[in-house]
């Protein structure tokens, strides 16, 4: 019976003739199967052999199935069981399915509705898994990126700052200078913040059109301007109940400013081409790598927003004013390479203290692009420093092959690992794509984007 199932499936069956015919059917079923006679040790062994799915008895010698089912259930509540019993009746199957069973099947089952049980119940399994992974990687991000304690004085001092400002709820203006991590200052705000659950919007003020800064920001109605076929919300309703982060705030249009003013005061808001005003409720989170100031002296920044937006300010000092945290972002960016990759990487402590004799002028963002260099590049699972001086200093801008690599401009930096795992792996893709942690198709569409159209 051939199928497209798979995964490894623990099976909990006290006879051994039904165990041995049960095991093999699904091993044909195209799982891994671990067999089980009883029901003491059966949490134990799922902890260590960590199943997709539970096939279990519930007449076991040892601890009854009941119990073991209400023992897997507390260990691991998103693993799925299937109760298969050959005393089935209504008040059992009622007990299985409150004690946390998947489905209840009653001996002898049909092994197409087996196949059928177990296929459902894997996929499931992996539906919880997944989305647990999305929450986490969620949550991670907002919190900041890494999961890394950075030791340095001006970093922690930013972070007691930043779990305190992030209680309250006025407006947030954070400055530092570009790479630095500002958005992840941001992000980390809203995650401690009481509006965690609510929308997390990002608006880039430099790369929006200059004449359509307010359309994205307010919404606009039905023909408000050329090109306007329908009626749109703006990003202030989008984040409305949450955060709105102005990313590079000092490049909004001036013309554009006091409407913004408005919302920030006043929580109100003018769509396009609208004439009623609308209120939204929305914590505003601004960050800029200019001087606002100066700004404000040369007659380009309202200072009536200016102080509306700097209610709270935090400073993202830049990396070379904290030297100390330059080998653990390194090791943390690179152990992410690691694991994308798929191999085991890590630095000589040659290597780190290299990288801690440059100032990093890029700040995190520049670190974060020498560090894919390396994971992509470096021959062998240990980075040495002639790696360091090589791929990142030395030849500074080398690619391997001797292509250039003129910045540290991240989009130029994944052509050049594609074009290194392409050639390490002699152009075998699915290898390619396998060792960059991306999907293959993914991998085709970078190619098909790199590649010039013809005139």
């Amino acid at each position: 019976m051939k199928t497209t199932a798979g995964g490894r499936l623990l099976l909990i069956e006290d006879d051994a003739s039904l165990r041995i015919v049960l095991g093999t059917e699904l091993q044909r079923m195209g799982y891994d199967v671990t067999s089980h006679a009883r029901g003491d040790g059966a949490a134990d062994l799922a902890a260590r052999c960590e199943p997709d799915v539970v096939l279990l008895d519930l007449h076991l010698p040892g601890r009854p199935g009941l119990e073991v089912l209400r023992d897997l259930a507390q260990q691991d509540p998103d693993l799925p069981v299937v109760v298969c019993t050959g005393h089935g009746t209504v008040a059992l199957a009622v007990q299985a399915m409150q004690a946390g069973a998947f489905d209840f099947l009653t001996k002898p089952v049909a092994l197409d509705v087996l196949e059928q049980t177990v296929q459902r119940a894997c996929r499931h399994g992996a539906l919880q898994r997944e989305n647990e992974r999305l929450r986490r990687a969620s949550a991670h991000a907002a919190a900041g990126a890494l999961a890394v304690a950075l030791p340095s004085a001006a970093t922690q001092r930013l972070d007691r700052q930043v779990a305190r400002v992030a209680a309250a709820g006025q407006a947030v203006l954070i400055t530092g200078e570009s790479g630095t991590g500002k958005e992840l200052v941001a992000r980390r705000l809203h995650a401690g913040s009481a509006r965690h659950q609510q929308p997390f919007v990002v608006v880039h003020c430099g790369a929006i059109p200059r004449q359509l800064v307010e359309s994205e920001l307010f919404g606009h109605t039905k023909g408000a301007f050329t090109g306007a076929e329908g009626k749109r919300p703006g990003l202030f309703e989008a984040a409305d109940g949450g955060t709105l982060f102005l990313d590079e705030i000092g490049e909004l249009p001036l013309e554009v400013q006091p409407a913004l003013l408005r919302a920030v005061q006043f929580g109100e808001i003018r769509p396009v081409g609208s004439d009623s005003v609308r209120r939204v409720d929305v914590r505003i989170v601004a960050a800029t790598h200019r001087d606002l100031r100066a700004r404000v002296q040369e007659g380009a920044f309202r200072e009536d927003l200016y102080y509306r937006l700097a209610v709270l300010e935090l400073h993202v000092p830049p990396l070379r004013e904290r030297a100390e945290d330059v080998a653990p972002l390194a090791q943390a960016f690179l152990q992410r390479e690691a694991s994308r990759a798929g191999r085991r990487l890590e630095f000589a402590p040659a290597a780190l203290a290299r990288l801690g004799t440059h100032t990093w002028p890029g700040n995190v963002r520049e670190l974060e692009n020498a560090i894919v260099r390396l994971g992509v590049l470096a021959d062998g699972p240990v980075v040495g420093a002639a790696d360091v001086d090589e791929l990142v200093f030395a030849g500074g801008r080398r690619a391997a092959g001797g292509g250039a690599l003129p910045t540290l401009d991240l989009g130029e930096l994944e052509q050049l690992a594609i074009r290194a795992a392409l050639q390490r792996f002699d152009g075998n893709k699915t290898k390619a794509a396998a060792a960059l942690g991306i999907a293959l198709k993914t991998l085709y569409n970078k190619l098909n984007a790199e590649t010039p159209k013809p005139d």
